[in-house]
């Protein structure tokens, strides 16, 4: 067989090689010199013959061979083909197929020879010693498996390399205990509590022995000065956390690290700790606590009490915000945070309002007069607009006072002559109170007016978006449609989803109800036409009245069971639901839609709204991450994908 001179001169290199790795290292750097040259001259004559080309042609055959037959299970002719080329030229690489071939055929005697072998020439590599123990272990010898084990654990050197190498030899045959006793004495050789965490977290987690990651996890927040750490401690939590069935996790969590509080209450990590873990799991009425304790021991400048009260308002939880906020406008108005918190409260009140259907007049009352003395004190000016607007929208929609609606924000349009952009925003809230009336022309000669005004502004396109919506309302779709066209195109991507949704609603149900114009706010108005009545029902929603918009859905799928609007109508529903604290309804109207029509344009909507629904209602954090997940991955198109990958970091604590 002929060999080129390129292969022959790099066999020489790796006998070179293979001479130098031939012992241990130290052995290595002793050989002599001309020991070495002598073996170099010998191997480069050998390589002159062909009988040696021949053999080493033979030997790269005879590899190949060997592993065809490992690999197709003939265990008995690999030994025979490694056992020659190992004991004529042992290297790991062989040593590997050799071993596992013998483990296979059950050779013990001949496994103990060979990794005693390996030991003897490479006494450094820990690998050898614990595939000795196990060929013990696998012949049923498990005493004197346990003495190799422990022998090797013992002889361990005050060297993290060499403590990673054991611990990996052990993982590699599934010795999970002996893994774990190899990190431990390295700590104590090493003289380092916190090393090899990482390492020991997964084990422990394998093993489900949930007490002792927390263990790992407290260990590290002890240091209580090194904040890498306590990411570290967050971190192993984060995952126990993540995992976790019936809050068990949670629970045994949150009671080892105030067991920890109690042994060391000076160690603020633990506090940081055990208020990470309460608004990781959306407990907010005990972040509070904890927050509260926090801010007395950083001298009571409210920051971590406001901060808190912004985050359980953004997770929906009112009344913890409401509490928070309180709190800071208790320190008076020297403190730094008193201004904001007093118009963060309101805010926060709004939204605890607008969220509940039916709206409890009492709150309603009660919120319009702290509005109105809020206003009263700082007056009408840009810095109060988005006040303005709320409190004209609180006093039209929650407490029936339309017509006092209409005269303050006249006021404000005049008070804004000056700003183009926050006149028209004043419009369009005085068009969308007009509607709400009933006064459907003067409506929609605002919103026509600021479409007109604003033509290449955002506020332009959500001017011409109502005004389609109040022409969807009263039945009058060939126009609508025509206005939702063009703002398919909209600069405002939720403008521009929203319109290609009622665009499409519209051609998809448009047939059935070729009559227009029938104005639904008239007595005799009423239709048993599909689209119709879906309209109606959306208006009833914009006036906020969910239970009659419930009846007119209902009398969409007596009509229409299984028509074109059907997960419209259902989605529509589980909206209402959400809003009347009927969770599981909402639930089970959602499931609906992804069931019988996940493909279709609602599919990302309703999978995003039972997100939510998990996360802030249902508080079941692993079915929230689920959905949001399948945003991500089912409708990677979809407007929600961007939110649906934020919220998912925000429930693992990646921003935390």
């Amino acid at each position: 067989m002929f060999i080129s001179f390129l292969e022959q001169e790099n066999e020489i290199k790796e006998n070179a090689l293979f001479l130098r790795l031939d012992k241990n290292e130290k052995d290595s750097e002793i050989i002599n010199g001309k020991y070495i040259m002598k073996k170099l001259l010998l191997t480069f004559l050998l390589l002159l013959s062909i009988g040696g080309f021949s053999a080493m042609a033979q030997q790269t055959t005879d590899e190949k061979l060997g592993i065809q037959y490992y690999q197709n299970g003939e265990f008995d002719k690999a030994i025979e083909v490694f056992s020659k080329i190992f004991y004529k030229k042992p290297n790991s690489y062989i040593y590997y197929y050799y071993y596992m071939s013998l483990l296979d055929v059950e050779d013990y005697k001949e496994l103990e020879r060979l990794c005693k072998r390996m030991i003897r020439e490479q006494p450094q590599v820990q690998r050898f010693k614990i595939d000795l123990g196990y060929a013990y272990e696998r012949s049923g010898d498990m005493q004197k498996a346990q003495k190799e084990y422990e022998v090797t654990i013992r002889d361990l050197t005050p060297n993290e390399p060499g403590v990673r190498e054991l611990y990996n030899a052990f993982l590699s045959k599934a010795l999970q205990e002996y893994a774990i006793q190899t990190l431990l004495r390295g700590r104590v050789l090493l003289n380092n509590n916190m090393l090899f965490s990482s390492e020991l977290t997964k084990i422990y987690t394998n093993l489900k022995q949930t007490d002792k990651v927390i263990a790992e996890a407290l260990n590290l927040a002890g240091d209580n000065h090194d904040l890498a750490l306590l990411a570290q401690a967050e971190a192993i939590l984060q995952n126990l956390l993540l995992e976790d069935e019936n809050d068990q996790n949670y629970l045994t969590v949150v009671s080892s690290i105030q067991r920890a509080i109690q042994k060391d209450p000076s160690n603020g990590f633990y506090m940081s700790l055990l208020f990470w873990t309460y608004r990781l799991h959306k407990d907010y009425p005990s972040a509070l606590l904890m927050a509260r304790s926090i801010d007395r021991k950083e001298g009571g400048t409210g920051e971590v009490i406001y901060r808190l009260g912004l985050e359980a308002a953004v997770n929906r939880d009112f009344e913890t915000a409401i509490e928070a906020l309180g709190l800071i406008i208790a320190k008076g108005g020297a403190n730094d945070y008193y201004n904001s918190a007093r118009y963060q409260l309101l805010d926060v009140k709004y939204s605890q309002l607008i969220a509940t259907s039916p709206v409890k007049m009492a709150d309603a009352l009660l919120l319009e007069k702290e509005c109105k003395k809020l206003l009263d004190e700082d007056g009408l000016h840009s810095g109060t607009a988005e006040w303005v607007r709320k409190y004209a929208h609180l006093l039209t929609f929650y407490v029936g006072k339309p017509q006092e609606a209409i005269e303050i924000l006249n006021s404000a349009i005049t008070t804004a002559n000056r700003d183009p952009k926050e006149k028209a925003i004043y419009k369009i809230d005085l068009a969308d109170i007009l509607l709400y009336a009933g006064n459907v022309w003067d409506a929609t000669l605002l919103y026509s007016q600021v479409d007109k005004d604003m033509k290449n502004d955002e506020i332009g396109e959500l001017a011409k978006y109502k005004n389609a919506k109040l022409s969807f309302y009263i039945g009058e779709f060939k126009w609508a449609k025509s206005q939702l066209d063009v703002l398919r195109a909209a600069t405002t991507k939720l403008i521009a989803n929203d319109a290609m949704y009622f665009s499409l609603l519209i051609s998809d149900n448009e047939a059935e109800d070729e009559e227009e114009g029938e104005l639904f706010f008239e007595e005799d108005g009423e239709s048993n036409k599909p689209l119709r009545c879906f309209a109606r029902a959306d208006f009833l929603r914009f006036q906020n009245k969910d239970d009659e918009a419930l009846k007119m859905l209902d009398s969409v799928l007596i009509v229409q069971p299984f028509g074109t609007l059907t997960d419209d109508v259902y989605y529509q529903q589980a909206e209402i639901a959400i809003r009347q604290g009927n969770y599981m309804e909402a639930e089970q109207y959602l499931k609906k839609i992804l069931e019988l029509y996940s493909t279709d344009i609602l599919g990302d909507d309703a999978t995003f709204l039972l997100s939510e629904l998990y996360e802030y209602y249902l508080k079941d954090i692993p079915g929230a991450l689920s959905y949001y997940q399948q945003v991500m991955k089912d409708y990677p198109g979809s407007l929600y994908v961007i939110e649906a990958r934020k919220r998912f970091r925000a429930l693992r604590g990646d921003n935390m």
